[in-house]
């Protein structure tokens, strides 16, 4: 026989074969057969015949419906690993052509027979998971990072703990290192695996392929450049490339100072032995709930990264670049630097802050008599409806969210030079404030959610973290010394106003001393949610008339308990938050100035623990001493 070259058999696989996972050695050539099972799935050419072979722990549905379906007297199925596994083309391979028609006939054989398998049982099943080795994965030619995930964002610091850690498995004779999992959805419209989650492992373990292959001519794995593997707009952006470019030659320093000795034997170890989950999902509802799957580190997703990917997949009418847009600023309010002076400063994730407190809990709160823990469970708190020109209102309700939609457009277009709106701020709202929000309104999908998150994004970073700044600058101060940093006893305010406003202090927004006990955070917590959505509803104006009265009803529990609980809190703002709600203007929240003036009573307990007796007087009474 004339044995086909590695060449002629990728030229004529790309063609037949498109997308499907090759494999060529002396002797044996592997196309992958199906999705089901990825490279458990297979045709080969051994020993000149042309096989179909199942491997792979789930071998057996596949197996039986085979068996059952396939009558044709051209394959006969016989034993490979396991009873039937294996389906056999009944003709001799002698010559080039012979090989790549026989490829050809079983496919016309088996192939209708395996889709029509994949169309009734894997769809019913919905979730096909495996553990496969990095070379299968690698070699699979459908993956592609989907416009709703995120650039590549690893750090040096991800990248060689990864390495680290397989190299320790190795060095400790380990058979296998699990990486982690990865998640994929089988967009079978376009016949590609879009990576949900794990494309951070992924891609590093790409580019530790690349930087064996740039530097061993003898590699016996060949891979196509990164940009070109995966076609997506966020890989292309330039945050992506940056990252890419610095880990890889990261990577590369880090073969010559550990593995360079050894690095052929380092890298089959990855290929061979390092093994990803693999999880393939048929839905990709079922896929967005998967998100929250484990990392490779054993950390666990936060709940509101599920919406993420969820509002960006309802965006599928807007342009690509408004969609990384959208990711941007996610990302961005993920890893916000308060202190950019300050080196090694840590960076503070406002949405794990607002998601947790300051928008779920102030929306239950408003409507309901008890908020407690945000979590996944309650992530439907910000799914709403999709309402474009597209997906016009389905129900009456959704009218207004369909007016709100068209005003938004029409005064983008026509009236924002001529009509203006009302600011929160009494100097002016910037440009990433919307207008048009509100905390409580309905939710509606896209991008009109990313405008939501980016208002309150914006408002809590000046109301809360940038202590210094001129806005809000009394209701500022007032927070600072009254929730803050009430444990300097009798410190005169205006010195402790002047180290407020030294914004080098990177603990300056952080809680001090007494502060930062639990039962403190609660219920600073609950009185920073309930400022937050009177602000939110009557700007500057009325959170200046009214936040110090919204402090002595929330904090006078910290006189009256020794212990404050956070069930207890769970249920203590609501009354509060619907008087807000509740009122048409400024009038209507006198409701609690007469709280407040029922407040003193001679003989409280104060069990609590401020110990600055300004604090405990204004508490009391409304006036400092």
């Amino acid at each position: 026989m004339k044995e086909i070259t590695k060449e002629e058999f990728e030229k004529f696989a790309q063609k037949e074969f498109p997308n499907a996972s090759i494999r060529y050695e002396e002797g044996y050539c592997f196309i992958q057969a199906g999705t089901c099972l990825g490279d458990n799935l297979h045709y080969e050419l051994n020993e000149g015949k042309i096989h179909l072979d199942i491997e792979g722990s789930n071998w057996r549905p596949i197996r039986n419906y085979l068996r059952e379906q396939v009558k044709d007297s051209l394959v006969s199925r016989n034993h490979w690993w396991r009873q039937d596994c294996r389906w056999t083309l009944n003709k001799n391979i002698e010559s080039v052509n012979d090989v790549e028609q026989g490829f050809l006939q079983m496919k016309g054989i088996m192939e209708p027979h395996i889709l029509e398998f994949e169309k009734q049982t894997l769809k019913t099943s919905e979730i096909l998971a495996e553990v496969v080795s990095v070379r299968t994965l690698v070699n699979e030619k459908r993956l592609q990072i989907p416009t709703y995930q995120r650039p590549y964002r690893w750090e040096e610091k991800n990248v060689r703990q990864l390495l680290e850690d397989i190299l320790a498995s190795k060095n400790a004779g380990k058979k296998n290192y699990r990486i982690g999992s990865v998640i994929l959805f089988n967009n079978e419209e376009k016949n590609i695996l879009e990576i949900v989650d794990g494309q951070q492992r992924l891609t590093t373990i790409f580019l530790l392929l690349k930087c064996w292959n740039d530097n061993n001519n003898d590699g016996d794995l060949e891979l196509e450049d990164d940009k070109k593997r995966f076609d997506s707009p966020l890989e292309f952006g330039s945050e992506s490339f940056d990252k890419i470019r610095d880990n890889y030659k990261f990577i590369c320093a880090w073969i010559d100072e550990n593995v360079k000795s050894d690095l052929n034997a380092f890298v089959k170890y990855v290929l061979d032995n390092c093994e990803f989950v693999k999880i393939v999902v048929y839905d990709i509802t079922e896929a967005f709930q998967m998100f929250d799957s484990q990392n490779g580190r054993g950390k666990e997703l936060e709940a509101y990264n599920l919406l993420k990917a969820y509002h960006i997949r309802a965006m599928e009418h807007e342009s690509r670049e408004e969609k990384i847009k959208c990711d941007k600023r996610w990302e961005e309010a993920t890893q916000y630097d308060p202190t950019p002076r300050i080196k090694d400063d840590p960076n503070i994730d406002i949405l794990r802050q607002l998601f947790d407190e300051q928008l779920y809990r102030s929306r239950i709160w408003s409507r309901r008599t008890k908020a407690e823990e945000f979590s996944k469970t309650e992530i439907e708190e910000f799914k709403g409806i999709t309402i474009d020109k597209n997906h016009p209102a389905q129900f009456p309700y959704q009218n207004p969210q369909l007016l709100q939609y068209l005003t938004s457009k029409f005064y983008d277009a026509i009236l924002s030079g001529t009509a203006a709106t009302k600011n929160r701020f009494e100097h002016g709202d910037n440009e990433h404030i919307n207008p048009f929000v509100n905390i409580n309104q309905q939710i509606v999908n896209g991008k009109d959610f990313f405008d939501y998150v980016e208002t309150y994004v914006e408002i809590y970073k000046q109301m809360f973290i940038n202590i210094g700044t001129y806005q809000l600058s009394e209701f500022k101060d007032f927070y600072y010394t009254h929730c803050l940093n009430y444990c300097w006893g009798e410190k005169k305010y205006d010195i402790i106003k002047e180290e407020r406003k030294n914004t080098e202090d990177k603990d300056v927004f952080k809680p001090k001393g007494p502060a930062s006990r639990t039962g403190d955070t609660y219920l600073r917590e609950a009185f920073k949610s309930i400022v937050f959505v009177l602000f939110d509803k009557f700007g500057e104006k009325g959170l200046n008339k009214y936040y110090k009265q919204l402090y002595r009803i929330i904090y006078v529990n910290r006189l009256t308990k020794s212990q404050v609980k956070y069930s207890f809190v769970s249920e203590l703002p609501s009354e509060y938050f619907k008087i807000i709600i509740n009122a048409k203007d400024l009038a209507d929240l006198s409701e609690f100035d007469k709280k407040t003036n029922a407040l003193y009573e001679p003989t409280y307990k104060e069990e609590g623990k401020i110990n600055n007796p300004n604090i405990i007087n204004f508490i009391k009474t409304g006036y400092h001493e």
